[in-house]
């Protein structure tokens, strides 16, 4: 089992070092552009740690804030850092769905999901309020419905029959 898990390290780190290396040698990139890539090798590693043993739920939580992270700075890189003053709620979205994602695929415990939604909602009203999203910034009274609708489902799950 253990030579198993060495192969499936060792495969990876190839195949993403391959990635970059060859990216670097065709698409005349350099590394100011692609160190982003990085972010996207430290995913890739807790992805495979948590694929080859389901209990490791707790890697999804770096695994998802360095993917969302790694695609952030790769945008900025390429697009410009100005966009940066609009997606800055994704440092708060990371955190938030690593959360939910371990409660997802993991024990399922409550406790994982009040902070994730807190999380997940605030980069929400953040991209709404100054993020892309701004042009849709008069809706968010539907974020307030969607929550109270939320809620009251999730009541009515709890009552007994």
């Amino acid at each position: 089992m253990s030579d198993q898990r060495s192969a499936i390290w060792l495969g990876t780190i190839l195949i993403i070092s391959g990635a970059i290396f060859l990216a670097v040698n065709l698409l005349g990139l350099g590394w100011q552009t692609l160190w982003p890539l990085l972010f996207f090798a430290g995913a890739a590693v807790n992805l495979v740690i948590f694929f080859s043993d389901r209990r490791n739920y707790g890697v999804l939580m770096p695994a998802v804030i360095l993917l969302l992270y790694g695609a952030l700075f790769q945008f900025c890189t390429l697009k410009g850092w100005w966009h940066m003053s609009e997606l800055w709620p994704t440092f708060i979205l990371g955190p938030g769905l690593g959360l939910l994602l371990m409660y997802l695929f993991g024990k399922r415990e409550q406790g994982l999901l009040i902070p994730a939604f807190i999380l997940i909602g605030l980069a929400v009203i953040f991209f709404v309020a100054f993020g892309p999203l701004r042009d849709f910034g008069r809706y968010w009274p539907v974020l307030l419905i969607v929550a109270g609708l939320f809620l009251l489902s999730r009541r009515h799950k709890l009552q007994p029959r």
